[in-house]
């Protein structure tokens, strides 16, 4: 088995890629070791990430392989990888996990512990990076723009990362290994509720829009129910009518508001004061079977329907 030490570092020198021997306190070296503990931290991320994260972290970790690689080589006319691609994924991951407006304490979970350890080292590296491309020139500006635009990256994986490992916990709590499986054509049962509600005030609080949502079963009785605060006292009967809106004409309310206009199939229907017919009430459907309903109310149509969308993903996720 050939060795992994070979001494050629024992006097302070170490390898740039073309041979040429440097001091370890070379400013490449320096910043090369700061990318190899990001991809460590990365790493680390990657053990204690949901499976459904590990092959994105993965590739990061390849992508810093290649950052260091160009550094090792010394010269800026190397290619470095893309910033660009980046960009695009990050707008992808903030497209599909919004954030809210506020100060960012890591820790809601280990995986995005450590993400935020690794966009931390990034930030050093950045530092480090900077004399390298505005006064040596040792690397270009688009190595120099990879490297800010990383750190950016690891900020939204580690959000995605702090999400996904909600949806995991909540997952192994409906269907966990000493349970037998949940039959997923069974009536929406009250822990799927409760977790559709806080999905829902979570998406609630982004847009800063105080809701009620309401649960219902198939057979149009109500599960379970929640008021923010601050959202308003007719909002509690609306969200109520929209879910059983749902059930009784198996639509979501979104698809009933053209149907009841003049001339319409379902006009005249709004003479029953019960029945709601714009966005925020949703059919919860397994292989087309009805196992429920949710309505949302207290904001617009969109906002009410935003927030509804948000609870039947959650529950979704649930029975998937």
């Amino acid at each position: 088995m050939a060795r992994i030490y070979t001494g050629g570092g024992d006097h302070g020198e170490t390898r740039l890629w073309d041979g040429t021997r440097v001091s370890k306190r070379d400013p490449r070296i320096e910043l090369n070791g700061a990318l190899d503990e990001t991809s460590s931290a990365v790493g680390l991320a990657r053990a204690l990430a949901p499976k459904s994260l590990q092959p994105e972290l993965l590739k990061v970790q390849k992508l810093l392989q290649d950052l260091m690689a160009y550094v090792a080589r010394g010269r800026k006319d190397a290619e470095p990888p893309s910033w660009k691609e980046l960009e695009a994924w990050i707008d992808e991951i903030i497209a599909n996990y919004p954030m809210k407006n506020e100060f960012v304490f890591p820790g809601d979970s280990q995986a995005g512990g450590a993400l935020h350890v690794a966009r931390s080292m990034v930030r050093r590296a950045e530092r480090m990076a900077l004399p390298l491309w505005d006064g040596e020139a040792m690397i270009s500006e688009e190595a120099y723009k990879f490297i800010n635009r990383l750190s950016d990256l690891l900020f939204a994986l580690a959000h995605k990362a702090d999400v996904e490992t909600f949806v995991d916990r909540v997952v192994r709590m409906i269907i966990s290994p000493d349970k037998k499986p949940v039959n997923k054509e069974a009536d929406v049962v009250l822990d799927e509720a409760l977790s559709m509600i806080e999905a829902a005030k979570s998406e609630a609080e982004k847009i800063k829009v105080p809701m009620v949502v309401s649960v219902f079963a198939p057979d149009g009785s109500l599960l379970a129910f929640q008021r923010m605060k601050n959202s308003l006292p007719v909002s509690i009967n609306v969200s109520q009518n929209k879910a059983v809106t749902a059930l009784k004409l198996k639509m979501d309310t979104r698809d009933l508001g053209p149907l009841v206009q003049p001339g319409a199939p379902l006009y005249g229907l709004l003479n029953d004061p019960s029945i709601v017919a714009f966005g925020g009430g949703r059919l919860l459907k397994v292989n087309d079977k009805i196992v429920g309903a949710v309505g949302v109310s207290g904001g617009s149509p969109d906002e009410d329907m935003q927030v509804a969308d948000a609870a039947v993903k959650c529950f979704e996720a649930l029975r998937n």
